[in-house]
């Protein structure tokens, strides 16, 4: 991965702050451009006010991750949406600001968003949430994406309604300025609309936009913490989408790094397959959770989507430098020994060496995962079951090297359970109920 690209460079950080960002687009239904879209208006009106350069990063990144605490929140709504949430659905949603502000606080450099993520839904009349503040007392940040947020909203086709025009927009500006924006904000930006300065959304607009808040933002010789930290968040957001494997991502990660070892790959390598192991199943942001969660057998089509996170997640990390090298990892850790797996049906050495790992890894820790239709195989049960699929499912070197740790590798791989054994919420580190299979073996 090279020294300035490895999770101790700033190049390993910005790859994985990009990955971040561009999952969010990634996901399904109401989150698909949403995010884009809202943090591209906030900059446009950021410059406006002559925010620093600085200050419009972190407009950036929380326009793109206001709604992070979504991700596998009432996903049902969006697949099957109807004109008004019920009580227990609404106060999900009344949630997300508080799980998206939370999630950023463990990465570095991000605190000042924090707060921005936080009070993005504070109407200027103090009727909004979390806290109700009122005025001037919401973070001028927060003020901004709260229109940008709205317009952004009403711009896009939802299920439920149609898109609306421009004039639509601008009278649902001029109606809500004092109410729900800030007045000041709320007219600066029906000015740059009568104007002409606000251009449509733009993919190549907001990439450029987005390289400039990766400048503003990191530091030079950001440095091990720093990755790692953001390596975590971004495996708990993964693992949010399908709620039984709550911290997955890491543990199949810190396996397959040992195994790594045992094979006698070199220490990069060994590095690689562990990064990889966190991010293998990138590609499930855009599976629809009502799959990832369905307790009975998935229809054909369920399972083509589930099968398409592989090459959804490499198709991602390949248009991102520093973390390219780890593509075919994700897009080859579902295949099998045999040929028989997927995406492409390949066999034997053919399998980069790093997916034949992560095949075995995964499947593990799916085994020893509760599920709704199946308990959690204990542990020995589950080495049983990785030997059994020696030399048909999974590489027979990989086996044997997987079999051949010490116990002590497998202690304290899982947090403390919560209440009656659920699974702890990724982002919030509380119980949840159990809810989720996929495919076999996804």
């Amino acid at each position: 991965m090279g020294p300035e690209a490895g999770p101790t460079g700033r190049l390993f950080y910005a790859g994985l702050l990009e990955t971040l960002l561009q999952g969010m687009g990634t996901s399904n239904g109401y989150l698909f451009h949403h995010g884009p879209r809202t943090a591209l208006l906030a900059v446009r009106l950021g410059k406006s006010f002559r925010l620093s350069p600085r200050e419009l990063g972190e407009l950036l990144v929380a326009g793109v991750l206001m709604d992070v605490g979504m991700v596998g929140l009432v996903e049902d709504a969006w697949d099957r949406p109807v004109p008004v949430l019920p009580p227990p659905q609404r106060a999900q949603v009344r949630q997300h600001p508080e799980r998206s502000a939370r999630l950023i606080r463990h990465i570095p450099h991000l605190e000042s968003v924090e707060p921005l993520l936080y009070h993005h839904h504070e109407w200027w009349d103090g009727s909004g949430y979390p806290e109700g503040r009122q005025g001037e007392d919401i973070p001028f940040g927060s003020r901004i994406l709260r229109l940008a947020d709205t317009v952004s909203a009403l711009g896009e086709d939802r299920p439920q309604r149609p898109r609306r025009v421009s004039e639509e927009i601008a009278r649902t500006v001029e109606r809500g300025a004092g109410k729900e924006f800030d007045p000041a904000v709320a007219q600066r930006y029906l000015d740059l609309l009568q104007d002409g300065e606000i251009p449509p959304y733009q993919d190549r607009l907001f990439h450029r936009a987005q390289a400039h808040a990766v400048d503003a933002i990191l530091p030079e010789g950001s440095s091990g913490v720093s990755g790692e930290a953001l390596l975590d968040v971004l495996g708990f957001l993964i693992d949010a989408k399908d709620r039984y494997t709550g911290g997955h991502s890491r543990r199949v990660g810190v396996l397959a790094q040992e195994v790594a070892s045992v094979l006698g790959l070199d220490p990069d390598t060994q590095e690689r397959v562990r990064i990889g192991g966190h991010l293998h199943d990138l590609g499930k942001l855009r599976v629809p959770r009502r799959v990832l969660t369905k307790n009975s057998n998935l229809t054909v089509e369920e399972v083509r989507l589930v099968e398409c996170h592989t090459v959804d997640g490499a198709s991602l990390l390949e248009r991102i430098p520093a973390l390219a090298t780890l593509a075919p990892a994700c897009r080859y850790h579902h295949e099998r020994w045999d040929g028989e797996g997927y995406p492409e049906r390949i066999s034997g050495d053919r399998i980069p060496i790093m997916a034949q790992i992560l095949a075995v890894t995964d499947a593990y820790d799916a085994m020893t995962s509760q599920r709704t239709y199946r308990r959690a195989l204990p542990h020995h049960a589950a080495l049983g079951e990785v030997a059994a699929g020696r030399g048909g499912h999974f590489a027979p070197e990989v086996v044997d090297a997987f079999l051949s740790l010490p116990a002590r590798v497998f202690v304290g791989l899982r947090p403390p359970a919560g209440r009656r054994g659920q699974p702890l919420d990724p982002l919030l580190h509380v119980p949840v109920g159990m809810a989720s299979r996929t495919a076999a073996g996804a």
